[in-house]
């Protein structure tokens, strides 16, 4: 997609040029990526399509957004309008989804634009403003806002409605999946009925509000059994306010107190609601007035008449919001999706992720109520949020599933420590694996993201994102949130060449080198024979020349002989002469052997996974991370994953080249060079 500033722009529509476009045409946009048509629409119903200055006379676009300005309407996207109210509490994460300077005034051609975070990125969505309409009564079908003449939240649930292909594809979902698509945040799942809460569950969300985290939950049971609560069942509800407040009562000194979104009823909370989903906010998706709304007056005064012993200097009243890391990954079927963790052969094939946390959590942030995880309370030493902890949240969001239309892989998280001083393999191994065990492995949960909340003792931990069946291939978006700066980076080998001693070297040094010799003669005659006067040969005259020496070995196939000649052609003339053609075919002989020994005795094809290809390329002395060792199973593997020795051929040839090409520039100890993009494009043209 292009790019605008830091944001995407989805289908490479610009708002901007869009609008001029229209204007100086003297048009109203029609959006022909999402038109006015059953398609759009995804499921059997009559509307008419109108834009709002044909359903009102005066139509604004924002009058007062508030957490009662969206109205939910025929559609099931309960999930997606609770999200929208919680967002409205704080105005700098409205106005980043809902950008400014829309209305339906000044130079208005019927376009308008919203933004969303898809898989962690912003990307900027536009929408013209033809609305569906129930043709009987001429009122918005969907979602509308409590003022008639207010159509930004109608508006802003068609974009959403875009990015996943349909109005229907709204229907069911979960309201953590709203909430993150609008703030970028990631989302906590505390079940209520199912599982025995844990018992700091309230100070986990008077935190989360003091945060500005965006609270949701939903009602168990079905839509006929609403009964005397007057709540629904399934349906979402926003949570927008939850505070522990002073009473005075001989009983009792404080009361906990929820406020949702316009529910009925004097009920109790954790009996009534099913599920609560905790969105906390990433500094790095915010705006500065996002941010500075997190730091009201209002707050702070709160908490200096309702927690006067935790006053303890300016600093301590603020909201902290989380710090965070992250790293975009991919499960490649017959590469890098290595399953589950009960087989670690196959499991350490998995993307890997070395956490390291150098600093405890303030005093004043450590929570003293007790933490209902074992495995991270063993890991504080004691119990969750213990003096000396961090509290850390592992969120794993699988990403694009529903705008792709798949269905969500059941994953998990496997989170492993590592002893002080240890030394950490690059990546784990399979030995190392089996005789390790998690310190947290939740069940595999089919759900867009999964979050581990942890306190754990400074140090290195290795987490490994993972789906329950092998070769379930996915992208993903790993996320650490933590109140301290951590670092997070990929646990695999470096790129780099190697210092190896070949199979041919060895019989050299074995034998009295007459076959060696017989070899030779004969690769210099049929050389001269075809290079001719010239003594050099081009790649159709390579081709002929590799298929009549080995025609027993593989089919060359001129692609792959223009770029073996490149590799060989150091001075860029597009041939070679017979001293380069010599080192070629020592070179292939070597990746020849080594293909033989290491490909699969039943498919006779070599492996993508690590102990096929990694070791392959290994011991031709190419060291490459296992996440691009995935791309190459991509571009030269077949279905199965795996590669035949033709093209097992081609990618060694194309990885001999760029690692011998990188290191001709001067390079740093970080593994960085110094390169102009002419000098580029030269490199990565011409192999």
């Amino acid at each position: 997609m292009p790019r605008t500033s830091n944001v995407l722009l989805y289908r490479g529509q610009d708002y901007a040029k869009l609008r001029a476009r229209c204007w100086s045409e003297g048009r109203l946009f029609e959006d022909p990526e999402f038109p006015a048509d059953d398609a759009s629409l995804g499921f059997d119903k009559v509307v008419k399509w109108k834009r709002p200055n044909e359903l009102v006379e005066e139509p604004r676009f924002i009058v007062d957004a508030d957490r009662f300005s969206v109205v939910q309407g025929e559609l099931g996207d309960c999930w997606f309008v609770s999200a929208l109210s919680a967002v409205t509490l704080n105005p700098g994460l409205l106005y980043r989804v809902v950008p400014r300077g829309q209305d339906f005034s000044l130079k208005y051609v019927g376009i308008f634009h919203f933004r969303f975070w898809q898989g962690g990125q912003w990307i900027d969505v536009v929408v013209d403003d033809k609305l569906p309409v129930n043709p009987k009564d001429g009122q918005l079908c969907f979602s509308h806002s409590s003022i008639p003449h207010e159509f930004w939240s109608a508006l802003l649930e068609k974009a959403y409605a875009k990015i996943h292909g349909s109005y229907g594809a709204l229907n069911a979902g979960k309201s953590y999946e709203a909430t993150e698509d609008l703030t970028g945040g990631v989302t906590e799942r505390f079940l209520l009925q199912k599982e025995a809460p844990p018992g700091n569950l309230f100070s986990i969300l008077v935190q989360a509000s003091q945060r500005g985290s965006l609270i949701t939950s939903s009602v168990s049971g079905r839509k006929e059994d609403e009964g005397e609560r007057g709540l629904i069942p399934g349906h979402g509800y926003c949570v927008t306010w939850a505070r522990r407040c002073r009473v005075n009562m001989p009983w009792r000194s404080h009361v906990e107190l929820m406020r949702l979104r316009n529910p009925w009823g004097d009920e109790d909370f954790k009996r009534n609601f099913e599920v609560v989903y905790v969105t906390s906010l990433n500094p790095h998706s915010l705006n500065p007035e996002a941010l500075e709304y997190l730091y009201s007056l209002e707050e702070v005064v709160r908490q200096v008449l309702l927690h006067p012993e935790q006053v303890r200097s300016p600093e301590v009243t603020k909201r902290k919001v989380w710090e965070v890391v992250k790293y975009d990954g991919s499960w490649v079927r017959n590469a890098t999706a290595g399953g589950p963790p009960s087989d670690p052969k196959v499991f350490s094939t998995n993307p890997q992720y070395l956490l390291q946390l150098t600093e405890a959590d303030d005093e004043d942030q450590q929570d003293d109520d007790e933490d209902d995880d074992p495995a991270a309370a063993a890991a504080a030493g004691g119990g969750g949020g213990s003096s000396g902890s961090c509290k850390v949240v592992i969120s794993l969001t699988q990403k694009n599933r529903r705008v792709k239309g798949l269905d969500l892989l059941p994953v998990a998280i496997c989170v492993y420590q590592v002893e002080e001083g240890e030394r950490v393999p690059t990546p784990l191994s399979t030995s190392w694996l089996r005789v390790n065990r998690p310190m947290v492995l939740r069940n595999f949960a089919r759900s867009r993201t999964v979050t581990h909340r942890l306190a754990l003792r400074p140090g290195r931990y290795i987490a490994i994102p993972c789906t329950a069946m092998v070769d379930q291939e996915g992208d993903f978006l790993l996320r650490v949130f933590c109140e301290k700066t951590a670092t997070m980076q990929e646990n695999d080998e470096e790129a780099k060449l190697l210092r190896v001693t070949s199979e041919a070297e060895e019989e050299e040094d074995t034998t009295d080198g007459s076959l060696e010799y017989r070899r030779t003669s004969i690769h210099r005659g049929a050389f001269l024979s075809s290079a001719g006067e010239a003594g050099t040969v081009d790649a159709h005259r390579l081709q002929l020349l590799l298929n009549h020496l080995f025609t027993s070995e593989v089919d060359y196939s001129l692609e792959l002989c223009r770029s073996l000649s490149a590799m060989m052609d150091h001075n860029l003339t597009g041939n070679i002469d017979f001293y380069e053609f010599d080192s070629l075919v020592e070179s292939l002989r070597s990746w020849v052997a080594v293909y033989k020994r290491k490909r699969d005795p039943d498919t006779g094809l070599l492996s993508g996974r690590a102990w096929g290809l990694g070791d392959a390329l290994r011991d031709l002395g190419y060291q490459v991370p296992r996440r691009l060792q995935g791309l190459v199973v991509v571009r030269y593997g077949d279905r199965d994953g795996n590669i035949s020795l033709g093209d097992f051929l081609m990618a060694a040839c194309r990885i001999s080249i760029m690692l011998e090409r990188f290191e001709n520039y001067s390079c740093n100890e970080k593994g960085c060079a110094s390169v102009n993009l002419s000098d580029w494009l030269q490199e990565t043209i011409y192999c």
